[in-house]
């Protein structure tokens, strides 16, 4: 198991979550790292006080993973008083030190602002941090990426870029972004109909899926389209589908 692999199992454990990436940190101190897995026993136990003190000591010796956790705690209130401006402190912590997830969380910040916490809205630091982030590999941060650059949020109208942001994104597995291009392909939305292409997406859309927290998001697009295909063209595109994991990989 790799390190990384090793802490995304963590953060599951510790009912957090962490994508699995490529991305590559600077190395934190070996103070920091003692501090992490100070924090991570400290936290196993129990003992969330100490954790987070402990994960802050890691976090301002370089380590992004425990500056993006402290973001989760803080985001959530488990272990500590919930706190949008601590929460969005140690994301901005984490996101300059390269986690992809942090500029993800960040740049949303940015996108939308927030008035609890003064932060006003700022597309352009949207734009470059998630840019960041859909560049380093983060498939939710190429599928929000498109979506500024199909919105026009921060950027003029980029149709093109948005839809290879969206292509990116698909090729990772990522079900939002599957499920716009099947929308996309379906109404035209900068690019042909094709509703052959539009339910390949879907079917794709429906076997990545966690049927948990994205069953209903596929059953509901399902049922709005499944009335627009003729007779024969569901197994046409769920042949189409099957290349698409052939050309892609299964995941």
């Amino acid at each position: 198991m790799t390190a990384f692999r090793r802490l995304a199992a963590l953060a599951a454990a510790l009912g957090l979550t962490l994508t699995m990436s490529g991305e590559v940190f600077a190395a934190p101190t070996a103070e920091a790292n003692a501090a992490f897995e100070a924090g991570v026993a400290a936290y196993k136990a129990g003992d969330a006080t100490t954790a987070v003190a402990d994960w802050d000591k890691a976090a301002e010796g370089g380590h992004a993973i425990a500056a993006y956790l402290l973001g989760q705690l803080y985001e959530q209130g488990k272990g500590v008083t919930k706190s949008e401006s601590e929460a969005f402190r140690y994301y901005k912590k984490a996101a300059a030190l390269g986690q992809m997830d942090a500029m993800v969380k960040a740049g949303l910040l940015y996108r939308d602002g927030n008035k609890e916490i003064g932060l006003k809205r700022d597309y352009e630091k949207a734009i470059e941090l998630l840019e960041k982030a859909a560049i380093a590999g983060s498939p939710e941060g190429q599928y929000r990426l498109a979506d500024m650059y199909r919105r026009g949020l921060g950027v003029p109208v980029g149709r093109s870029e948005g839809l290879r942001w969206l292509i990116l994104s698909g090729e990772k597995h990522y079900v939002p972004a599957l499920l716009e291009l099947a929308r996309i392909h379906f109404e035209g939305d900068g690019v042909n109909k094709d509703r052959i292409v539009g339910w390949s997406f879907l079917d794709l859309a429906n076997r990545y899926a966690d049927p948990m927290y994205e069953g209903s998001l596929v059953n509901k697009a399902m049922d709005k389209y499944s009335g627009w295909m003729k007779p024969g063209e569901t197994d046409e595109a769920r042949k189409a589908a099957d290349a698409w994991i052939a050309a892609h990989g299964a995941g």
